[in-house]
């Protein structure tokens, strides 16, 4: 049988609004594409009990409200020839229409050439009234009550912080592509987010990242030629972050996702940065309209662009020409033909030499290098007392009585010999020399041990002498309470201080005391701040040990004394390392005795 009208509007209405965050994504655009140069945003709970978006805009004719919450009607585009050619943000003419089906919806809006304005309050999708009202120029739209009419729709919405916190996050997109539009956000009648108007996007950008020392390390890049212009800043190789986040892609003003582009960006940094990091970027793209696509999808994210692999490739090539450069803000302009056939020249997405297939077949039929699988065994026997210090870098004291290495069964152990470089442990076993990086196997090694530590839930805690004190925002610290039992499972024991911060008086031992302990704990609940209640917990303890152990590392140019090179190797040894550092690196080559006296002629 076919569907009731108002069965299919909230079907088509759950394509659009699936929660408060989409809902005010819907009711920027309109403000935006309205004119207005002033917009205001204020929600109570999240946007589910309220949303109220006020802008200066043109406004909507008295007469025309009750077509603007009709489905499908819109004044944007007229005929099938304009979808090829769409330069507003909105033109489906299902937003408000939509939100009405969901929500408890009042519009109070006056026209630029009307006298007076006019108000419509609209209940699940029906008219209740149509009335002459006083109003200034302009639009205010207030929803009330979301999915009030579809309680299986309303069970689906996250935590209340999770949702603001997505709310927040369309708002702060929009603002960074909109710099003339002065924007404010409130939360519960308090100010979140401000932005006032700025002459340029790299203005709004720095009003929104408020650090300075990370907008120093952005890297400007500026590249036009024909119809396409490519504007970015981008981070260098000294900013990296454990997450996605920070990662902006605008297309001809509108937010949009990108697997191509995004792809282009992340291999561009390949080589500059950890593989488990990611850079920060905003870039912004503008393109004839005719040559994209944004008719693929109700939530207007997903977008066809033509050429798209060879944009991506001009952002490779001048990103990672680019990345060191020491020039803050250093442009670059280039002179590119988009039309032309340019082939990325992308790298190969895992730099683990072992995992070339030509290398491994190398390997095999000359016997240079195998896997150090092959080469290191586990010492038995070994009779030596420890005590552990931490300083600058990670050492380990260990007593040995040397006589019991003889009982091995090979009667032979690795000796480390040197370091050079200040990078590279040079060490020998039997007619076997390794080559070991210093800072990839002291970064597993600890991994291991950190990793054991937390799956074993037998954390051991030392009390801070100074309690540490880490400020956050109101509607972080709502999302870390909701995940406090979860956060506690990796020994961060926290109490909120107030809206604006957080206090751990107790310490897990796992974190080194060489390091500013707010920093390292602020890295590791990111990931729960952005991810929210979508974290699996295997997946938040892998990431807390990465975090750890890099920064508990001697890094490369750390110069170790050959009692921690030998405690390193013993080590290694004893808890029976892979050859692959937590990023993927390899970090042991193996040179033998015979090949080193085949290569000197003896």
């Amino acid at each position: 049988m076919k569907l009731p009208q108002s069965v299919a509007n909230r079907i088509a209405a759950g394509e659009v609004i699936e929660r408060p965050a989409s809902m005010l994504k819907e009711l920027l655009e309109n403000a935006v594409d309205s004119g207005a140069s002033d917009i205001e945003i204020s929600v109570e709970e999240a946007g589910i009990k309220s949303m109220i978006v006020e802008d200066n805009g043109y406004g909507i004719h008295f007469d025309e409200l009750p077509l603007a919450v009709t489905h499908h009607a819109t004044s944007k585009i007229h005929s099938i020839e304009d979808l090829d050619s769409i330069y507003t943000l909105g033109f489906r003419g299902e937003a408000l229409a939509s939100i009405s089906d969901v929500t408890n919806l009042e519009i109070v809006s006056k026209s630029i050439d009307e006298n007076n304005g006019g108000k419509i309050i609209i209940e699940g999708g029906k008219i209740i009234e149509h009335k002459p009202a006083a109003a200034s120029q302009g639009t205010k739209v207030i929803a009330k009550n979301l999915f009030f009419n579809i309680p299986a729709r309303y069970k689906f919405l996250k935590h209340i912080s999770r949702e603001f916190f997505l709310v927040k996050e369309v708002f702060d997109m929009e603002a960074l592509v909109q710099p003339q539009i002065s924007m404010k956000l409130k939360n519960n009648g308090k100010v979140v987010s401000s932005y006032i108007k700025a002459d340029t996007l790299k203005d709004r950008i720095e009003n929104y990242l408020s650090d300075s020392n990370i907008f120093r390390n952005l890297i400007e890049i500026e590249i036009e030629k024909n119809d396409v212009l490519i504007y970015g800043l981008f981070s260098n190789s000294k900013i990296s972050q454990s997450i996605r986040k920070n990662n902006f892609i605008f297309l001809n003003n509108r937010p949009i996702e990108n697997r191509v582009l995004s792809y282009a960006i992340k291999n561009a940094y390949s080589n500059a940065i950890p593989k488990e990091r990611y850079p920060l970027f905003f870039l912004y793209i503008n393109i004839d309209s005719s040559k994209i696509d944004v008719n693929v999808h109700p939530s207007k994210k997903e977008v066809r662009i033509k050429n798209e692999r060879e944009i991506s490739g001009i952002l490779y090539n001048a990103i990672s020409n680019n990345i060191n450069s020491g020039n803050n803000f250093d442009s670059v302009n280039m002179e590119v033909d988009i039309d032309k056939d340019i082939t990325p020249t992308f790298p190969i997405q895992n730099n683990n030499f072992y995992n070339n297939q030509d290398n491994v077949n190398n390997l095999k039929n000359n016997n240079d290098i195998n896997n150090i699988n092959q080469a290191v065994q586990n010492s038995s026997n070994k009779n030596h007392t420890e005590s552990y210090t931490f300083n600058n870098t990670y050492q380990k004291t260990i007593n040995y009585n040397e006589t019991n290495y003889n009982n091995t069964e090979f009667g032979e152990y690795t000796r480390a010999i040197g370091q050079v470089f200040s990078s590279y442990i040079v060490a020998e076993r039997g007619n076997e020399m390794y080559i070991i990086d210093q800072h990839a196997a002291y970064e597993r090694l600890n991994y291991e041990r950190i990793y054991k530590t937390l799956t074993s839930k037998k954390i051991e805690y030392e009390k801070l002498l100074i309690p540490c004190e880490i400020e956050y925002k109101d509607y972080e610290i709502d999302i870390l309470n909701s995940s406090k039992k979860s956060i506690e499972e990796i020994g961060i024991k926290f109490e909120a201080n107030s809206k604006h911060s957080i206090i751990i008086e107790d310490i897990p031992i796992y974190i080194p005391r060489n390091q500013k302990i707010e920093k390292i704990i602020k890295d590791i609940l990111d990931i729960y701040i952005n991810k929210g209640d979508n974290n699996n917990l295997e997946k938040i303890i892998k990431h807390t040990c990465s975090t750890i152990s890099c920064k508990y590392s001697p890094k490369a140019g750390d110069k170790l004394s050959n009692s921690d090179m030998q405690t390193l190797l013993d080590l290694l040894e004893e808890e029976n390392i892979l050859t692959n550092c937590p990023h993927g690196r390899p970090f042991v080559l193996r040179l033998s005795k015979e090949y080193l006296d085949k290569k000197f002629f003896r």
